[in-house]
């Protein structure tokens, strides 16, 4: 399909701020991908701890889309009708009846509102490395997810689909050759929240420009502040992560069913030798 008018300008944004931004949080960001990962080693195909996970971070999304214009956060990025439609679908449509706020997200919230009273562009520091994140990692444990419920169109097996979305780049570190997570085409009822029906290069290039119209021109104090916050946003994160219910549970009863298969084919195999 041919591109439409910008398009190609949109998608191929200058890096250089792109990098330096990551270069800067890149000992923080690892950290928590270490924390996301191990926390999640086995849970993803538990329901319960997908829209757990979801719901932790709900209401961060949702500061980020009340008080970001459309200047600084595009409205074909926002996900918030997405989420509660997963709610709608997993707890019910009176999901918000036994809702609560969770400690680290109330903690989380608190430090929005004070980055938000100094300025909207630190506030916007945190859209952009979770709607990043989202178009990025959230792909990425969709897609896994959607193949390990057998959702996922022609999968005939975990290990052959786990071959696309494992596949690594040369250099993870330069941004201009890492090639994109295959995006998540399809949107089964409770996936909405990940599903993005815009192309994700057109949407990331989209918050590239923005980063790009604004961090070129701040002065150093203000790089500082944004590099700062980029910071705070996998830190808070963490925490967030963190607190998601059920995680244990779940890894706990995977890593049982692995013990158990195991432990079967080694007898099988111990009483096929005798």
């Amino acid at each position: 399909m041919a591109a439409t008018t910008g398009e190609d300008d949109i998608t191929e944004q200058d890096m250089t701020f792109t990098k330096e931004l990551r270069a800067a949080t890149k000992e923080v960001h690892k950290l928590s991908d270490v924390l996301v990962n191990a926390k999640f080693a086995f849970a993803l195909s538990d329901d319960a701890v997908w829209y757990d996970g979801l719901l932790s971070f709900y209401e961060i999304y949702k500061f980020l889309e009340d008080n970001l214009p459309e200047e600084l956060l595009p409205k074909e990025l926002r996900r918030i009708d997405a989420f509660e439609k997963d709610f709608a679908y997993f707890y019910g449509d009176n999901w918000k009846d036994t809702y609560e706020i969770r400690p680290a997200v109330r903690k989380y919230l608190d430090h929005l509102e004070e980055v938000n009273k100094k300025d909207k562009l630190l506030l916007f520091a945190y859209a952009y490395q979770m709607y990043m994140a989202l178009m990025s990692g959230g792909q990425l444990l969709q897609k896994k997810r959607m193949i390990a419920r057998k959702l996922w169109p022609g999968t005939n097996g975990v290990e052959t689909a786990e071959e696309d979305i494992n596949e690594k780049p040369s250099d993870p570190d330069d941004l201009t050759t890492r090639p994109m997570p295959i995006q998540v085409s399809i949107c089964p009822e409770g996936c909405a929240a990940t599903y993005f029906p815009q192309k994700i290069a057109v949407l990331k290039g989209k918050l590239r420009k923005v980063l790009n119209d604004n961090y070129g021109k701040f002065d150093e104090k203000m790089k500082a502040d944004f590099i700062e916050e980029s910071k705070n946003v996998f830190l808070y994160n963490s925490d967030v992560v963190r607190s998601i219910k059920g995680v244990n549970r779940a890894n706990i009863k995977k890593l049982a069913i692995v013990v158990v298969f195991v432990f079967g084919l080694y007898l099988a195999v111990k009483l096929a030798r005798r």
